[in-house]
């Protein structure tokens, strides 16, 4: 399997971010600072959606953005765009019905033999009936053409599909909340949805489904359910995320139940569901404990190896080191590897877990958010590190007298 990586992402038209705006990510750590305010957190919800290339949340709003995302040999350049039409667009001079215009361009390259495919959708082309907002992507549609392409295309599809699960690891509980099945707080598309999964067989025909549970987990459980009439478990298959879990904590053990909510086996029809997960942390005495005892910052260690576990190419997450211990924000970062993430904190110990090479590298991973005001409007400025601020910057690095994050506050970079 070949991960995905952002390459770089073109703002035209966002929210109140300046136009033009063009962003360069690092393959491994990009961190992004800000006061706040800065719009730290809806850059991660707009990282979220491109890694994802799914705009829901947006249907409503007017937007113009490239980006660029490669994978294995492959080059993906998509632009896609949403706004209202005019009157003459809308065929309605009164302006009683004010349509949305969808577009997107997705260009494919296989970089190994310099061939590829251009996709492309007009909702002004496809009869989009009056006040129906459009899908401004559909990535179905381009997934099938995928498939039709031959192997190479088929295993891109599979590798792009591994991104879907790229949500914003937010600063509270939410994405605990959603583990666990219960519904965010948030109404955002870029929190995940409660943990869910299920099994249907009927007539010789089966299907699967489900959001937010990790492959492993799922085929576990699906296995379990066709090897006994009890209810399915987990009993080997997730050791591997539950041991990280445990060892991340310092706990004896940790045990991730699901959590049942239907199972029926017949001769005709059988099916099965699960709605989250418990998880029951045993500490050193021998005492277990269930998750909605753990503290806070257990809360969200955990919930971070699982995001992990759902997401093997992209890590989006706010605030990461809310309420960890050091030692914890090291297995955390640790435990990231070789995926691409996009980190946002306050607390200057997460960047003592990042190094840099060279000064390119640093303006790579230092995206900085600010605030300004344009002609009495606020407007949010985004930016790779300027060449001088990463020169300043590099040069402490390279002394090794100072923190990274003392680099940054004492030159006024933070």
């Amino acid at each position: 399997m070949s991960t995905v990586k952002l390459k770089r992402l073109k703002i035209n038209q966002y929210r109140n971010v300046r136009p033009g705006t063009e962003l360069h990510f690092d393959d491994g750590v990009n961190l992004v600072l800000g006061q706040n305010a800065a719009g730290k957190t809806t850059l991660l919800s707009l990282l979220s959606a491109v890694s994802r290339s799914v705009f829901e949340e947006h249907s409503h709003e007017e937007f113009n953005l490239e980006y660029e995302l490669t994978c294995g040999s492959f080059s993906i350049v998509a632009q896609v765009s949403h706004r209202r039409q005019d009157d003459s667009e809308a065929g309605d001079p009164a302006g009683v019905a004010r349509l949305w215009r969808g577009y997107y361009a997705v260009h494919i390259k296989d970089l190994s033999t310099s061939r590829g495919i251009t996709i492309v959708s007009d909702s002004a082309d496809e009869g989009q009936s009056r006040g129906r907002v459009p899908l401004v992507m559909d990535w179905s549609f381009i997934a099938a053409i995928l498939s039709d392409r031959g192997e190479s295309y088929r295993s891109l599809r599979s590798d792009l599909f591994a991104t879907a699960s790229a949500f914003r690891f937010d600063e509270s509980l939410e994405c605990f909340a959603a583990m666990t099945g219960r519904s965010s707080s948030l109404k955002s598309a870029a929190t995940p949805p409660p943990a869910h999964t299920s099994w249907h067989s009927s007539r010789g025909s089966s299907s699967t489904g489900g959001a937010y549970v990790p492959g492993d987990l799922s085929r576990a459980l699906l296995r379990s359910f066709q090897a006994t009439d009890k209810d399915p478990t987990l009993e080997g298959a997730e050791q591997p995320l539950a041991s990280q879990m445990a060892t991340a904590m310092g706990a004896t053990s940790v045990s991730i139940l699901p959590n049942h909510r239907a199972r029926s086996r017949g001769l005709i029809e059988s099916y099965f569901k699960v709605e989250g997960f418990t998880i029951e942390v045993t500490r050193g005495e021998g005492q277990t404990v269930h998750h909605d005892l753990l503290s806070y910052g257990q809360k969200r260690l955990v919930a971070f190896f699982y995001y992990l576990a759902m997401n093997p190419s992209i890590v989006i997450a706010d605030e990461l080191v809310n309420g960890l211990h050091h030692r914890w924000i090291e297995a955390c970062m640790k435990a990231i590897g070789e995926r691409q993430a996009f980190l946002t904190s306050q607390n200057p110990l997460l960047f003592e877990h990042v190094e840099f090479d060279s000064i390119e590298q640093v303006q790579a991973r230092f995206i900085t958010c600010k605030s300004e005001l344009v002609d009495g409007a606020e407007q949010l400025v985004w930016q790779n590190m300027p060449r001088d601020d990463a020169e300043r910057f590099y040069r402490g690095y390279e002394a090794d007298i100072e923190g990274i994050g003392d680099i940054l506050i004492n030159r006024g970079l933070w």
